[in-house]
């Protein structure tokens, strides 16, 4: 089991790397430090004992950051093929070499639950604009994903993961929060 004091290390030298290879601006940087789903993204592959753990998350995080940056956000934004799965649109972060299956899932679930929140958010500008959101689009599939992701949350034990991101805060989060 991981301490609070060690996480929030783990998570500074994660951050800094990162921050660092992409060439984040100062104010980059700061809302990156501080974004709770981007440590969730960061140590999920610690806290589930992966291997190639530092590999993976820097992985993991680069697309992170590279998905909300510029003209790179459009390519990550969700699509009616996103629909399929519940967590198809979180798939280039969701590669996980070993690890403790039920720690990844429970982290992937607060993950999804957090999106579905932001398509929540999102959906009147997204309507405005034109731009597709599952809320908008009315196929039950943000519901349906709201209720697996809740499901696999409730069939697994709370964790580190939820130190760092409640289950209330990710119903209620957003991505760049």
């Amino acid at each position: 089991m991981m301490t609070t004091q060690l996480i929030d290390s783990l998570w500074e030298r994660l951050a800094g790397v990162s921050i660092e290879a992409l060439r984040m601006s100062d104010a980059e940087a700061a809302r990156f430090r501080s974004n709770r789903v981007a440590k969730l993204v960061g140590l999920l592959p610690f806290l589930a004992g992966c291997d190639d753990a530092e590999r993976t998350a820097l992985a993991h995080l680069a697309v992170f950051a590279i998905a909300g940056r510029g003209e790179a956000r459009r390519v990550f934004d969700h699509s009616p093929a996103d629909d399929a799965e519940p967590l198809a649109r979180l798939r280039t972060i969701a590669d996980f070499k070993g690890g403790q299956r039920a720690v990844i899932d429970r982290g992937m679930a607060m993950l999804g639950l957090c999106m579905v929140s932001g398509y929540r958010r999102d959906a009147e500008p997204d309507r405005i604009l034109g731009a597709y959101n599952p809320v908008n689009a009315d196929t039950g599939k943000a519901a349906g994903a709201e209720s697996a992701f809740r499901k696999t949350i409730a069939g697994t034990q709370p964790t580190e993961v939820d130190a760092i991101l409640s289950v209330d805060e990710a119903a209620t989060g957003f991505w760049q929060g």
